[in-house]
């Protein structure tokens, strides 16, 4: 038996699964899905980001 621990579901159309073992001897998936793009609703609001630069 493999446990895995899936962190977010996902729909759409398997494109290609990588599988990686680290040194320690453990396995991590990565799996490339295709989906259908979903336009978001426009919106007027506005936000400023503060990046924290100190110069520019």
């Amino acid at each position: 038996m493999i446990k895995v621990k899936q962190h977010r579901l996902f729909e759409g159309e398997i494109k290609s699964v990588t599988i990686s073992k680290t040194p320690t001897g453990k396995y991590y998936v990565s799996i490339l899905v295709e989906t259908e793009i979903k336009k978001l609703p426009k919106v007027d609001n506005k936000v400023g980001i503060d990046l924290g630069l100190k110069d520019f």
